[in-house]
C-alpha cells in the first residue's frame, strides 16, 4: 500500500493486488493469542471511544465531514461486507482502522450503489456467531450483550430475596441478551431521546437500577466512534475489553429503516489465516480485495426486471484506489441497476445510467403486466411469492 501502489482497475470482481503487499506487515504473533493478558471482571464499565489506542482513534480530531478522507493509520483489518439475505452479494476490503462510521456509511454507499437518501443506523455486536458458508456465508445467526453474565442453569438454590440465580438472571438480565454493544447514528440520539423522555438519576443502591445501568446500550455519532473502537490490535483493547475475540465482534449496519437493508460486517482472514496488519507508512485508502454481485434496485416500483443480485456485474472503478477519495468530492458516483452496480465518473455516467427514464417505463408496464397476469385470475402465486411463502 505504498503511495504509488494503485490497484489494479481492470474490470475482474477480484483486485490482483490483493494477494501481496509489501507495506502490510503481518504480525508475528496470532492476533487472537490474549493467553498473556488477564480478562477483565465483567462488571469494568467497557472502554469508550476516547480510550481507544491513539494510532486507530486519532480521526477524533480530524473534520467530522465525511467529504474529508480519514487520518492515515498504521492498522489495517480485513472486513467481510455481506448483504444479508442475498447469497453472492458481497464485499471484501481491508480499512484503515481510522475510518470513522461516518466514513464508513459513506462507504458502504458507493460499495453498494445506494443513493443515501434514506434513514440508517449501525450496531456493534459482540458474542457474534455466523451462519455456516454453506448456507448464509458472512450473516450473523445471533449474537449476546458482553454486559451480561452467561445464562445459569435452570433450578438451582434458592437466594435471600426468594429467587433462584437463574430467576434473578432473567429477571434482571434475559431481555437485554441480544442488545448491540453500541448504538451508532448521525445524530447519537437513543430512543428515550427521540421520545423527549428525561434522564433521572439512577439510584445505586437499587438492585433495579443498578442492572439497568449494567446493561444500558450507549448511543454515539457516527463522527465520534472509528473501527478503532470496535476492533483493536489486541483482542483484550477490543470494545468488549476481551470478553469475546475481535472474531466475535461484528457490525450491522441498516439502511432505509423501516424497510431495511442489512449489511453484516465481519472479520474475514486470509487463507493464511491473518485478518489485521501494521502498515508502514500509515495510510488511509481503503482496498478493496473482491467484490461480487449487487442488490436489487434502488427504490424500483418492481423488481421484475433485475436478474438476479449474485450475477449483477461490478463497476472496475471500484477497485481503483483513489476511487472514495473522489467520490467523496463528488467526482465519482454510483448505482445499481438491473444488471449491474454502475460506478462512474459524474461527467460520464454510462448508457444504462442515462436510460433510466426508459427503464422506469418498462418498470410500470411490467407491474401493469404482473397484476393482470394470467395467475391472479387462476389463483396460481408467482414465483416470487412461492419463494416468499417458503420462507415464511
Amino acid at each position: 500500500m505504498q503511495q504509488s501502489d494503485v490497484l489494479n482497475d481492470s474490470v475482474t470482481r477480484t483486485s490482483p493486488s490483493a494477494s501481496t503487499n509489501s507495506a502490510l506487515v503481518p504480525t508475528k504473533r496470532p492476533l487472537e493469542d490474549t493467553g498473556s493478558a488477564e480478562q477483565p471482571d465483567r462488571d469494568k464499565r467497557p472502554r469508550q471511544p476516547d480510550q481507544a489506542p491513539p494510532s486507530a482513534s486519532s480521526s477524533r480530531d480530524a473534520s467530522s465531514s465525511t467529504g474529508v478522507m480519514p487520518p492515515p493509520c498504521d492498522t489495517y483489518i480485513r472486513l467481510r461486507f455481506q448483504l444479508a439475505r442475498f447469497k453472492g452479494v458481497y464485499r471484501i476490503v481491508r480499512l484503515p482502522l481510522s475510518f470513522t462510521f461516518a466514513h464508513l456509511y459513506r462507504y458502504i454507499l458507493l460499495l453498494f450503489g445506494w443513493s443515501g437518501t434514506h434513514a440508517h443506523q449501525a450496531e456493534v455486536l459482540t458474542h457474534v456467531e455466523l451462519y455456516s458458508n454453506a448456507y448464509r456465508p458472512g450473516e450473523i445467526k445471533k449474537h449476546r450483550s458482553f454486559r451480561i453474565p452467561e445464562e445459569p442453569p435452570l433450578g438451582g438454590d434458592i437466594r435471600d430475596d426468594g429467587l433462584s440465580e437463574w430467576q434473578q438472571w432473567a429477571t434482571f438480565y434475559a431481555r437485554a441478551g441480544s442488545d448491540p454493544a453500541m448504538r451508532v447514528s448521525p445524530r447519537g440520539t437513543s430512543y428515550d431521546d427521540w421520545m423527549g423522555k428525561p434522564r433521572e438519576p439512577l439510584n445505586m443502591d437499587d438492585p433495579w437500577d443498578r442492572a439497568w445501568a449494567r446493561i444500558q446500550v450507549p448511543s454515539k455519532k457516527d463522527s465520534e466512534v472509528t473501527l478503532g473502537d470496535v476492533w483493536s490490535f489486541k483482542s483484550k483493547d477490543n470494545i468488549s475489553r476481551g470478553d469475546c475475540h475481535n472474531r466475535e465482534v461484528a457490525i450491522k449496519f441498516e439502511y432505509d429503516l423501516g424497510a431495511s437493508w442489512e449489511v453484516h460486517i465481519t472479520v474475514c482472514a486470509d487463507k493464511k489465516n491473518e485478518y489485521m496488519w501494521k502498515c508502514k507508512p500509515p495510510q488511509n485508502y481503503p482496498e478493496l480485495i473482491e467484490a461480487k454481485g449487487g442488490p436489487p434496485s434502488e427504490d424500483a416500483r418492481t423488481y421484475r426486471n433485475d436478474i438476479e443480485g449474485k450475477n449483477k456485474t461490478v463497476g472496475h472503478l471500484l477497485f481503483v484506489r483513489d476511487t472514495f477519495e473522489r467520490y467523496l468530492k463528488g467526482e465519482i458516483r454510483s448505482v445499481v441497476r438491473n444488471k449491474e452496480l454502475a460506478v462512474y465518473k459524474a461527467n460520464e455516467p454510462p448508457t444504462s445510467v442515462l436510460e433510466e427514464g426508459d427503464t422506469e417505463d418498462e418498470e410500470d408496464e411490467a407491474e401493469e403486466d404482473y397484476w393482470e397476469g394470467p395467475h391472479f385470475a387462476s389463483g396460481k402465486l408467482s414465483d416470487y411469492e412461492e419463494e416468499e411463502e417458503l420462507e415464511e
